[in-house]
């Protein structure tokens, strides 16, 4: 029998003896391409570690540094992803075939190819800007960058065929988190770490402490899942140490809209693994008592958690009685979100284009922010209503799907389903940003991935 270095060296054989272009084809086989699509998704995943050592080795390098390797790993996706979709064309008319069972469903993809669509007609109405071509400086989101996110990232993760290869994501995802929380629990409680110092606030290796949440979320529910469904000891501890060393820091982080996320979303697994178990999930019970165990012990050094809460009700109740103290209900959010919808009422249909009403919106609320620090309002006042709405619906179509297949769904899928939820919830009351934004895509489309192989 051969072995996996064998049968990799005598396809390899195969493809560069080709008489013909047909028959190079022919043995270029199919998980090839999904390897090339591979790559970029794991180095992304792979990238806050690699990150952390950098800040680490070089703490006075560029702070803007993240971005070029994100940029780096951007390229290369779309390097890859052309070479792939060549060959997997050129196959496909050669075979006279295409691989079975490519998606469960194609709702998403029907809703993800609209926004595009719809970006594309905002920016032609709208004009070829610098920030179209680009992005602005700090976020770092170019229209390309954007679609990438739909048509690269979401859509690679779908595709990919084997479990092994879908644990490897999560768990350099996992992995990554583990190394940075330890890194902020010595840089906030022993000694402040060289290599964290361009962060605002207790944001590790992120520009802002918000991002470092979206991240700590994400995290977080992906370890609470596997420590559930995995079933060798040595996985579910890693699990539980980064589900316990994430949240400390998330209450240490002090974003308050990813702890209610969080929240939010572990109630959400407690739904999901029940469903598709066909029984109720006790231990997720238990990790939401771990969660709310956590808060309270660190509340007696951190008052973020209480004092949170009670701001939270009380912005409420400002909002509701239409207080003149409401435009600073959600540190500044309101009055953000209040001048974004009379934005969005004045062009409707096509928005003003990728970081069309950023000038304007700082100048607004005298520059308590440039974006509306809400995912699903920022996609309405850049794109257009439709636009939103088809992004809203095809991320909904992810979920609808899952529950539709929820007896095929593997420990993986489950766990980026979970993730990717808690992350919509929070993107309520955020922004995307390039190094956050694409591991939800990647997220996303793993939990709408439902391939699998023999060989898993």
């Amino acid at each position: 029998m051969k072995t996996k270095s064998e049968e990799i060296n005598t396809t390899f054989k195969k493809i560069i003896t080709s008489r013909t272009i047909p028959e190079m084809l022919k043995n270029i086989p199919w998980v090839f391409t999904y390897f090339l699509l591979f790559v970029p998704l794991f180095l992304l995943m792979a990238v806050p570690l690699w990150q952390l050592a950098e800040d680490i080795i070089i703490p006075d390098g560029h702070p803007y540094s993240f971005k070029s390797n994100i940029n780096t790993i951007h390229t290369m996706a779309l390097y890859l992803s052309i070479i792939a979709v060549v060959i997997i064309f050129s196959k496909s008319i050669v075979q006279k075939t295409i691989p079975e069972n490519l998606f469960s469903s194609y709702l998403p993809l029907i809703f993800f190819g609209i926004v595009i669509a719809l970006m594309l007609i905002s920016t032609a109405v709208n004009g070829i800007t610098d920030y179209v071509r680009y992005g602005d400086d700090y976020r770092g989101e170019s229209l390309l960058t954007v679609i990438m996110y739909f048509l690269f990232y979401f859509l690679s993760a779908s595709v990919i065929k084997k479990k092994k290869q879908k644990a490897l994501l999560l768990y350099t995802y996992m992995t990554s988190s583990i190394a940075i929380a330890i890194c902020m629990l010595i840089h906030s409680c022993i000694k402040p770490l060289e290599a964290f110092h361009f962060a605002t606030g207790p944001a590790a290796i992120f520009h802002q402490f918000n991002h470092y949440g979206y991240f700590l979320l994400m995290n977080i529910l992906i370890s609470e899942v596997l420590f559930i469904k995995e079933e060798k000891i040595q996985l579910k501890i890693i699990c539980m140490v980064s589900f316990i060393l994430n949240n400390i820091v998330l209450v240490i982080n002090d974003t308050f809209g990813c702890y209610l996320a969080c929240f939010i979303a572990l109630v959400f697994s407690v739904i999901v693994i029940s469903i598709c178990d066909k029984k109720f999930c006790k231990t997720s019970l238990v990790m939401i008592a771990v969660f709310i165990i956590i808060s309270l012990v660190m509340s007696i050094w951190y008052e973020t958690i209480f004092t949170n809460i009670s701001i939270f009700f009380k912005d409420i109740n400002k909002i509701a009685e239409n207080s003149e103290e409401s435009s600073s209900a959600g540190t500044g959010r309101w009055t953000l979100w209040t001048h974004t919808v009379d934005y969005i009422k004045e062009r409707p249909w096509f928005g003003f284009g990728i970081e069309g009403t950023n000038t304007r919106l700082a100048a607004d609320t005298k520059n308590i922010n440039d974006r509306p620090h809400c995912e699903f309002l920022q996609y309405a006042v850049f794109y257009g209503i439709p636009a939103a709405a088809a992004y809203i619906s095809g991320a909904f179509s992810v979920f609808l799907n899952g529950l539709k297949h929820r007896s095929k769904l593997d420990i993986y899928t489950i766990a980026a389903l979970v993730a990717a939820f808690g992350y919509l919830v929070s993107s309520t009351f955020g922004n995307t940003m390039y190094y956050t934004a694409p591991h939800f895509f990647i997220l996303l489309g793993l939990g709408f991935n439902l391939r699998t192989c023999k060989e898993n």
